[in-house]
């Protein structure tokens, strides 16, 4: 992969990553509806995996390219 396709998919990764924070739900603070409150956990739980993803390729991608 070259500097500019490192750089190209660092931009996709934080484009990524910024959406994917803004899509996770906050924890219930009901617990009067169990059903919901799992499916709350799920979501969060599958999407904290895919942030955690990204985050590594982040990181990796930043320290091929020499950045912080």
């Amino acid at each position: 992969m070259s500097e500019a396709d490192k750089r190209d998919r660092l931009r996709v990764v934080e484009a990524d990553l910024d959406r994917l924070r803004a899509e996770l739900p906050q924890p219930t603070e009901d617990a009067g509806d169990f059903v919901d409150a799992g499916q709350n956990l799920a979501a969060r739980e599958e999407l904290s995996g895919r942030i955690e993803l990204l985050e590594d390729e982040r990181r990796r991608l930043r320290d091929d390219l020499g950045l912080d």
